[in-house]
């Protein structure tokens, strides 16, 4: 698994995703790349799982 959070120096609007995504039920490959210039990056989860909910016992796979 990557430890690294952005693949660029210097660049804080690109990450790898298999960093930033804690919820276990999302599976990203190891590099997976996203960028988001608008809002902040690390708030990928927040920002563009809207309709994952726990209840349904969904996996999300980005590989």
């Amino acid at each position: 698994m990557m430890k690294k959070i952005h693949p660029h120096i210097g660049d804080t609007q690109t990450v790898y995703l298999n960093t930033v995504v804690k919820d276990l039920s999302i599976e990203v490959g190891d590099y997976t790349i996203y960028n988001d210039f608008v809002s902040n990056p690390l708030l990928f989860e927040q920002s563009n799982v809207l309709y994952h909910y726990p209840i349904n016992h969904e996996r999300l796979i980005n590989r």
